[in-house]
């Protein structure tokens, strides 16, 4: 009996390890080599899997906004709007969980795959919604009456 209480628990423990993939909220950092050189910036995930960015890169800052898609220790950061001074191709970030504050990820954007990895590294937790961070990247979104 205490063989499969074992074996139970290790079971348990297996498929229960990736459920904080699905709890992304905060705020993430990044540096990851582009084709025109490093960009830096920062991402905030708020609990309805919103996320919004503000980046650096050699060229120009520039801001994104989009959602993430979860799948056990499979994350998508879809972008799907960007503002910048000179163009910039939307990104969009295929990471791995590689803890429960850090990811590891590649980008694919409207060029093409760029083939560095990079890590997102989570700095901190935010409150519930993101709401007043980074306002000026992304429209703030209606609430649904209740």
């Amino acid at each position: 009996m205490t063989r499969r209480i074992g074996i139970l628990a290790i079971f348990l423990a297996t498929i229960a390890a990736p459920s904080f993939a699905q709890d992304l909220t905060g705020e993430w950092q990044f540096k990851r080599k582009a084709r025109e050189g490093y960009h830096t910036g920062i991402l905030v995930i708020d609990k309805d899997g919103q996320v919004r960015q503000r980046g650096r890169s050699p060229l120009q800052d520039y801001s994104q906004c989009g959602h993430v898609v979860a799948a056990g220790d499979k994350v998508e950061i879809v972008f799907t709007s960007v503002k910048s001074g000179r163009g910039y191709s939307i990104d969009h970030f295929y990471c791995t969980v590689q803890g429960e504050n850090a990811l590891r990820c590649f980008n694919i954007d409207g060029i093409g795959k760029e083939d560095d990895l990079f890590r997102l590294e989570r700095t901190g937790r935010t409150r519930a919604s993101p709401d007043g961070q980074m306002d000026d990247v992304c429209p703030t979104r209606d609430r649904p009456q209740v």
